[in-house]
């Protein structure tokens, strides 16, 4: 139970983060600020209340932080910092999260929400797969690999220059590649379902993925 609410602790916090920080808080309010919300959450059993509106969890969580937010205006002035239970530790990915917040600094704070979302589903897409591959000693084969997954701003080596580098032939390594696209696509499928009460969501929350993550 633990580990299973440390891990929706630490998938939904940068979104959520990112959210208040661009509603114009500091990022020590904004940390309290999400730690007291997660507390709210739990102490309300609101995440069940999720499930039985059979909606987004992405869209829950946005509308149940904006009235969490207007609650707690009149609190914030008496809340010292670490005055909230403390459920997961931020300070690992707080850089991350600061960096992505003002990457976004064109968006709306709805926007950079959305964006920081996604942002995470992908992330611990591959981090599943990384852990998979780990598992069959082939962690040098996805990381080198990944160029062909991930894309982005730099151009992905060419195939005959990884497959020397990993001592194969082209052709075994575009079956591994192959292979790697679909655990990709489960994974991030896997985690897109895990936000959605209704399967006949995970096709548009997907989508949805995309076009923030390409736009």
């Amino acid at each position: 139970m633990r580990k299973a609410l440390a891990t929706f602790v630490e998938g939904y916090w940068p979104p959520l983060y990112t959210f208040v920080r661009r509603r114009g808080y500091s990022s020590a309010d904004a940390q309290d600020i999400v730690q007291g919300f997660f507390v709210h959450l739990l102490e309300q059993n609101t995440l069940s209340r999720a499930d039985q509106e059979k909606g987004r969890l992405r869209t829950f969580l946005l509308g149940s932080m904006q009235n969490y937010l207007l609650k707690q205006r009149e609190r914030m002035q008496a809340v010292k910092r670490g005055g909230y239970q403390q459920l997961v530790s931020f300070d690992l990915h707080l850089p991350e999260a600061e960096a992505a917040m003002h990457a976004t600094a064109n968006l709306s704070d709805v926007g950079s929400y959305d964006l920081a979302w996604a942002s995470t589903i992908v992330i611990r897409a591959w981090k599943n797969v990384r852990e998979r591959f780990a598992a069959e000693g082939k962690l040098e084969w996805v990381d080198q690999l990944r160029p062909f997954i991930a894309g982005g701003a730099t151009a992905a080596p060419k195939q005959e220059e990884v497959a020397s580098r990993l001592g194969t032939s082209v052709e075994n390594l575009r079956v591994s590649l192959t292979r790697l696209r679909q655990h990709y696509r489960n994974a991030l499928r896997a985690e897109v379902a895990s936000t959605v009460s209704n399967p006949g969501d995970i096709d548009d929350e997907l989508h949805y993925v995309y076009r923030l993550l390409t736009s």
